[in-house]
């Protein structure tokens, strides 16, 4: 187990966003959070990754309480984010916003990158080297130095992707990878998020694409209205009339 929660919620006033969710993560598995819209699934992953602190309940990285860190304490535990909408440096190039990922885990970090220290430019190049290698592995290595502004959004997504790997994280959390992707950008997202597994990573993802999520999940966890509702592999979850009822309806066998 690498990461679980017990009894997450997370309340807004009146409203429950997130309603005592308890559930884990195994180390070197991809696990989707699937529901309606409105279910509280970014917001349970929000509260995993510390951008938002959970109103009640637990959130443990292997045996640590990591609960209530901030973003950039849990990146210390080895910890990474990709969002619905790509948050990239539209007037940087691919490559520099990749650096930007490798900066969190080395003695300089971010200040030390834009303030340009003698000890972060003595990094740079090999900083430079990993990014480049890293667009190169997700198969836009020959859009490394263009603007992420004047790329598409399929680009900017694997950009995203490929500055979170740049932190050597253990773990990461993504939510809607692939969201506003073609047929084609999914299949490849789909082929490189199976290769990153059989890497050793541990991937937490939210998705609406349940092609994409039956074909690479190991286990699905399904919320709707704030509460979990049920867990369980694939095929579990695709033939769970409570899933079928609340979500699913009848899901397409993955090409």
């Amino acid at each position: 187990m690498i990461v679980r929660t017990e009894r997450l919620s997370r309340r807004y006033g009146g409203v429950t966003a997130v309603d005592d969710v308890s559930f884990a993560v195994e180390r070197g598995t991809i696990t989707a959070l699937i529901g309606p819209n409105g279910a509280g699934k970014t917001t349970t992953l929000n509260m995993i990754s510390g951008m938002t602190r959970p109103s009640a309940g637990r959130v443990f990285l292997s045996d640590t309480d990591v609960t209530g860190l901030r973003p950039d304490e849990m990146c210390r535990h080895k910890v990474a984010r990709t969002f619905q909408m790509p948050q990239t440096f539209g007037s940087m190039t691919l490559c520099e916003n990749v650096i930007v990922g490798s900066t969190t885990r080395g003695d300089s970090g971010l200040v030390g990158a834009a303030l340009s220290l003698p000890r972060f430019r003595s990094r740079e190049e090999e900083f430079a080297v990993e990014a480049r290698a890293l667009l190169v592995s997700l198969g836009i290595g020959h859009l490394a130095d263009m603007r992420t502004s004047s790329v598409s959004f399929g680009t900017m997504r694997l950009t995203e992707l490929a500055r979170a790997l740049a932190s050597h994280p253990v773990l990461v959390l993504m939510d809607e990878p692939a969201s506003g992707l073609s047929r084609a950008e999914t299949q490849a997202l789909r082929t490189i998020l199976l290769r990153l597994k059989s890497e050793g990573l541990t991937i937490l993802l939210v998705e609406h694409n349940m092609p994409l999520i039956m074909s690479t999940a190991d286990h699905i966890h399904v919320l709707d209205k704030g509460r979990l509702i049920a867990g369980g592999s694939p095929q579990e979850i695709q033939a769970n009339p409570l899933v079928q009822q609340a979500y699913l309806g009848l899901v397409e066998e993955p090409s």
